[in-house]
């Protein structure tokens, strides 16, 4: 050793003596940062609190208090790294000396000496790259002042916390987990003197590659506690005699979780700061300002420790990835799909199918089908021109002409626009237009909406993606998502109540307080009767139509989709209870899906084994999907069908007649008046509160219209609301309570009151519900009140 190092070392040796000894200047001024916060591995999991996947991050940490590390685990660490630990203020004087005396017959500065106190502030508030004598001499002052600010008990939790051990696990509780598969509150002496032992070396003991290695060591932790008598003989034989018993090791298979897509979603929308309404910024300006940057959100999820509620039904997640592979089996030339399956009254996504397999090897494994930039839906967007043609009064009895090929003139186009695809029998109104999907019939209608009618609906349901302002729109021409699918037709199966797609539901912080809840909003975007007639027609599509291998054995409504050349095949649709979209086609772009003897098929051309068609595959993948939704949920109704469906084609009659006022009547005494002018009465059921049940309340077409003899008359007619039940909710927490009454439609209303029952102002919005007026079970109009008592204090 050069001169100038060894006067080095016996400097240091000297500043030690003189710091310990008399306590002098050095650390006058004081050196202790605040203590930073730990990073944590996050967690995703699913709607019901099963963890899907903890977002890997270059530290597996999960930090627990001192009261849930056990003493056994307690004590093997203070045996082997620092037997004085609770004797010092923060520096062992005879370890540290001797340490620096080997410095100076060894060469170098070493860590040796280092207490626990030491270990801990040296590498979390110092330049762990350096390694000299002024280093040590800050490591040292540090130290002393870190012991006069901090107990015993918080400096091990935070260093118990902090520490690696080995296989990418930094803290005692990922290490628990790790290698025994269990909390660090479970460990026992022989699996805790095996971690501490790990401390000193983690890689080089690491059990799964040096169990010798690491059995040797947990011999001198056990001979460390037996010497300073923290465990008595029979425990330190039996501890020895115990054999290595490991969890299995990480590994690349265990690092695959279900939902892959809808997980990537998930991590996307934190780090865009998504959840970061203006409404929540305003609430939490401290926080959105810590979380302004993209870096920030990135360190919030993968370092944050937070937990991450999702809306994902994990069973039926995997129930329709199996739809999935049961309908259309992995192989070459075998195209791909999609599917999306949202809760209508609160816009929750229950599945996401990205495509087949997100772990699999294919170059498009990893993107989402159902997301990104869309593909054609074909047929499935005339039913946004229906709704639209609803909302303007157009009654679905209206007739077109259905020629197999029409070319239609509007002013604005220079071109005429041609279609093909209409009726044999050249006529069809637009119930019989949807449900054989007559593509001449709904061209007439685009040109009487207008080129923006289809996008602006879209838009009203809750739909992304960009759709041009073009009359061929209608046909399906423009690229929608299938997540863009699942939302227009949750917002029909709500009734025309919109609620956005969700895929979370709140973010927890470490602590267990709430950083982020949702809050279920919707918006009426359709008339409830408008919607009930589309919904009608849509589920003669599936009982007569296009769509009847999707009938999932309960009353369902939908509509195919076939993009040109049948480069892309779609059915969205619902039932009372869900809603749900499916696309097929290959993920390389838009190959025709036709057989090879329809086509010269190559590599890159493949054909399939039929013509694929919105009826064929879609359909048959979303009844198995939707099957598999509703499990055991009893059939429910939509509203009332007609009592007779129209018929499939309408007859036009030379002679024409005058629409009665139908108004206030019923249909005992409608239906003398309309069979005497040769008019066909279909009555569909509404709810409405302020009309008498059985009372007409509207009509399609209207009073004095001139129809053709023969014609079809719409008549809604009233019915009492059945009305959701309402919820029990005594017992629950206030929030919870608001958010089930919320849901099922009804108003919240609020009492407080103290422990003795008597009313008080509120302190916050917490609290316990006591009692609830109407009681559980008790059925009530949507939108009426439902009032909660909630006790504080």
């Amino acid at each position: 050793m050069c001169s100038a190092e060894r006067r080095g070392h016996l400097l240091l040796i000297g500043a030690v003596m003189v710091l310990l000894v008399t306590s002098c200047s050095w650390e006058s001024q004081n050196l202790v940062p605040p203590v930073p916060e730990t990073a944590q591995t996050s967690q995703i999991l699913a709607r019901d609190g099963r963890l899907i996947v903890e977002p890997p991050s270059d530290e597996n940490r999960t930090s627990v208090q001192i009261g849930d590390i056990p003493l056994v685990m307690q004590n093997a660490v203070v045996a082997i790294e620092d037997e004085r630990f609770y004797l010092h203020d923060g520096v062992d004087l005879k370890a540290l000396v001797r340490s620096a005396s080997r410095g100076v017959t060894s060469g170098g500065i070493s860590g040796g000496g280092s207490t626990i106190t030491m270990q801990y502030v040296g590498n979390v508030f110092l330049d762990r790259s350096q390694q000299t004598a002024d280093r040590k001499l800050d490591e040292i002052v540090l130290a002393r002042q870190f012991e006069e600010q901090y107990s015993k008990d918080f400096i091990l939790q935070e260093y118990l916390n902090w520490i690696y051990f080995g296989a990418r696990s930094y803290g005692v509780e990922a290490a628990a987990q790790q290698y025994f598969d269990k909390t660090v509150s479970a460990v026992t002496l022989p699996e805790a003197a095996l971690l501490a032992g790990l401390i000193q070396a983690p890689s080089r003991l690491n059990p799964y590659d040096n169990p010798d290695g690491a059995l040797a060591r947990r011999e001198e932790v056990l001979n460390a506690m037996l010497r300073n008598e923290l465990i008595d003989q029979a425990e330190y034989e039996a501890a020895l005699d115990t054999p290595l018993d490991l969890a299995p090791e990480f590994d690349e298979v265990e690092d695959q979780y279900p939902a892959g897509h809808f997980v990537e979603e998930v991590k996307a929308w934190i780090l865009g700061g998504e959840f970061m309404t203006e409404e929540w910024i305003a609430e939490n300006p401290e926080r959105a300002a810590a979380l302004s940057t993209y870096q920030a959100r990135e360190d919030l999820l993968f370092r944050g420790g937070i937990r991450v509620r999702t809306t994902i039904d994990l069973d039926l997640q995997a129930d329709s990835e199996a739809a999935v592979q049961a309908i259309l089996p992995a192989g070459s030339g075998i195209p791909d799909a999609s599917a999306v399956v949202i809760d209508p009254p609160t816009g929750e996504i229950l599945a996401m199918v990205g495509g087949r397999d997100f772990f699999g090897e294919s170059e498009f494994a990893n993107v989402n089908l159902a997301m990104g930039t869309g593909r054609q839906a074909g047929s499935a967007m005339k039913p946004l021109a229906l709704a639209e043609a609803l909302d303007r009064g157009i009654a679905v009895t209206q007739a077109y002409d259905a020629p197999p090929t029409i070319e239609l003139q509007p002013p604005d186009l220079r071109e005429p626009w041609k279609v093909r695809g209409g009726s044999r029998t050249g006529v069809s109104d637009l119930v019989d237009g949807t449900i054989w999907s007559r593509n001449t019939v709904y061209a007439q209608l685009a040109v009487q909406l207008g080129p923006e009618a289809v996008g602006e609906m879209a838009t009203k349901l809750g739909m992304t993606s960009p759709i041009a302002p073009v009359y061929a729109s209608v046909l399906g021409t423009e690229n929608v998502t299938t997540l863009d699918l699942a939302a227009a037709y949750s917002t029909f199966a709500n009734r025309g109540v919109r609620h956005d797609p969700v895929f979370v539901t709140e973010i927890l912080n470490p602590d267990g307080t709430t950083l982020w809840r949702h809050e279920p909003i919707g918006e009426r975007v359709l008339e409830t009767a408008d919607v009930d007639q589309l919904t009608w027609v849509l589920s003669q599509v599936i009982e007569r139509g296009t769509g009847r291998d999707a009938d999932p054995g309960r009353p369902a409504a939908g509509k195919t989709g076939t993009a040109q050349n049948y480069a892309d095949a779609t059915f969205a649709g619902y039932t009372a209870n869900y809603a749900a979209a499916v696309w097929v086609g290959f993920p390389e772009g838009q190959i025709s899906m036709v057989p090879c003897n329809q086509k010269a098929c190559t590599a890159d051309d493949p054909g399939t084994d039929i013509q694929v068609a919105g009826g064929t595959y879609p359909a048959r993948i979303w009844r198995e999907v939707m099957i598999a939704a509703h499990g055991n949920i009893a059939p429910l109704d939509f509203a009332e069908p007609p009592v007779s469906a129209p018929p499939t084609t309408v007859e036009i009659l030379p002679d024409s007649v005058e629409v009665p006022d139908l108004f206030g009547q019923t249909l005992d005494e409608a239906g003398p008046i309309a069979e005497e002018l040769s008019l066909v009465l279909n009555a569909v059921e509404v709810e409405d509160p302020t009309f008498s049940p059985g009372t007409i309340i509207n009509q399609a077409p209207p009073p004095g219209t001139s129809h053709p003899g023969g014609g079809v008359v719409i008549v809604e007619v009233a019915v009492r609301p059945a009305g959701p039940p309402v919820p029990e909710v005594v017992g629950d927490d206030a929030t919870t309570a608001r958010r089930e009454i919320r849901r099922q439609g009804f108003v919240v209303r609020r009492t407080y009151v103290d422990a003795a029952g008597n009313e008080i102002e509120p302190v916050g919005t917490d609290g316990i519900v006591v009692s609830q007026d109407p009681p559980a079970g008790t059925e009530a109009a949507p939108g009426s009140g439902v009032r909660i008592v909630i006790q504080q204090g």
